[in-house]
């Protein structure tokens, strides 16, 4: 496959994503739970994942990178990695829910840091000294965002929650390899959706004491289901490029995809930022182009 075509499908699943963020941000009510929203939406995901998947098998087409027949070992490392990226979804509508979705995207830059840890540990990489001198200026940048809040040892809910997703799906950006390559892009998809639905199962039992949330106004569950799309159309193809593309490439690709969303969130949901705000999403710039090099 050519390294254009292959492009086009990275930019092509970042506007899914995008899109699918900025409705994110326009249902989300504080005073709803946002696993109610994340159940419907993944019920519709599935839905769209389970209809690709029919279409694969009639017309007798291979899911993509299938290398070798899944062990147990496989199912294990596939559905823990799921379950802990599950998480990572959990922090990022808790974020937009309690923050503005410019500044929330901006931090999330100092993301490939930790997909650089998760390296080290798993395959042995090497941190060269811009890695280091990125991680010691993010430290610092957090230090003086949260300074009022650290002398009375608490943290903002928006930056908190935004760190979260960042940690996880930082680490989880790695993790998606090792899955991918077995069960291939396809079936991985699918398990990582049924493992979403599994979690927000699991939080309504434990929390509401139900099986199913409470019914959604007919707005938000249109939204839910077109959402449902836009994160099968973007999980599927980014999840495609991630064995075709470098590391340094879908991190390169991934800051112009924030710098879109930075003025998204400025124009139309017209939120302000302040000084401190902009020094620390100038820091997480610097941060992020250190890790390239």
């Amino acid at each position: 496959m050519s390294f254009k075509f292959t492009l086009l499908i990275k930019i092509i699943s970042f506007l899914f994503f995008l899109f699918s963020g900025i409705i994110w941000k326009k249902i989300l009510v504080n005073e709803n739970k946002n696993y109610h929203y994340i159940f419907f939406r993944v019920t519709a995901t599935l839905f769209f994942l389970l209809l690709i998947k029919f279409y694969f098998t009639i017309n007798d087409i291979e899911d993509f990178n299938v290398i070798s027949t899944p062990s147990y070992y496989d199912w294990v490392i596939c559905i823990v990695t799921c379950l802990f990226s599950f998480w990572g979804l959990y922090f990022y509508t808790q974020a937009l829910q309690n923050g503005r979705i410019s500044f929330i995207t901006s931090l999330n830059g100092i993301s490939p840091f930790f997909s650089f840890i998760t390296s080290i540990i798993l395959f042995n990489e090497v941190l060269n000294i811009s890695k280091y001198l990125s991680l010691i200026l993010i430290l610092i940048g957090l230090f003086l965002h949260q300074r009022d809040k650290w002398r009375e040892f608490t943290i903002s809910k928006e930056v908190f929650y935004t760190l979260m997703f960042t940690i996880i799906w930082g680490i989880s950006f790695v993790l998606f390899l090792i899955p991918i390559k077995v069960f291939g892009v396809l079936n991985f998809s699918i398990i990582l959706e049924v493992c979403v639905f599994a979690s927000c199962i699991g939080l309504l039992v434990f929390k509401d004491k139900r099986i199913i949330p409470p019914k959604l106004t007919d707005q938000h569950l249109w939204l839910c289901l077109f959402m449902g799309f836009l994160v099968a159309g973007g999980s599927l193809l980014s999840n495609f490029t991630l064995t075709l593309f470098p590391v340094s490439l879908n991190i390169l690709l991934g800051l112009v995809f924030e710098v879109i969303v930075l003025a998204i969130g400025l124009y139309f949901f017209r939120e302000k930022l302040a000084k401190k705000d902009w020094i620390l999403i100038g820091i997480t710039t610097v941060c992020s182009v250190l890790l390239l090099l």
